[in-house]
């Protein structure tokens, strides 16, 4: 998840992302293309994070009994 908190500190700064630029050069409002793509970032970080989570909640099911005890399974 580190990877997409980092990417989002440099949007705008270090680079202009595909989006916001297809947009400003078609001759959109900076202001809208900035905010599309402020929506589409944290739409990409949202998915990273529910992905996380699902991971966490089946692994946790799957090798953790009731108790929090560790299953060891042959």
């Amino acid at each position: 998840m580190i990877p997409s908190i980092n990417s989002m500190m440099g949007v705008g700064i270090v680079s202009i992302p595909g989006m916001m630029t297809g947009q400003i050069l078609a001759g959109a409002n900076p202001a809208d293309a900035v905010r599309y793509q402020i929506v589409v970032m944290l739409m990409i970080v949202a998915a990273t994070v529910l992905s996380a989570l699902l991971v966490l909640h089946l692994v946790r099911r799957r090798c953790f009994g009731t108790a929090m005890n560790l299953l060891l399974r042959d």
